[in-house]
């Protein structure tokens, strides 16, 4: 069957062996960036149907996946900056958004 198909491509068989590697990976990482879609709670931008439109669309180039994985799938944690036992202070304020984004909380 490989012989067939480089034959009426015009090319060995080894170029149709790595297209058909090429497309097996493309579906693999389309069919990942889908389930992880699907089992996550939230996603960036709060809408899943436009990542999953993304991903159907332009899977045929690897960038609809790609997109997902790199962009989609990261979402910003919400920090509540107006609990604490300074919560006017700005001083304070800004020290809890540093310890919270770059981890920390121990004394410097």
């Amino acid at each position: 069957m490989i012989e067939t198909i480089a034959t009426e491509l015009g090319v060995g068989t080894g170029v149709v062996w790595g297209l058909f590697g090429l497309l097996v990976v493309q579906l693999l990482v389309t069919v990942w960036a889908l389930v992880d879609l699907a089992r996550r709670p939230r996603v960036r931008f709060d809408k899943k149907w436009v990542w999953a439109v993304v991903i159907i669309f332009l899977g045929n180039s690897f960038i609809g996946p790609l997109l997902y994985l790199a962009i989609g799938r990261t979402v910003p944690e919400e920090v509540d900056v107006t609990t604490g036992p300074a919560a006017g202070s700005n001083g304070d304020r800004t020290r809890r958004a540093v310890d919270t984004l770059y981890g920390g909380g121990e004394d410097r």
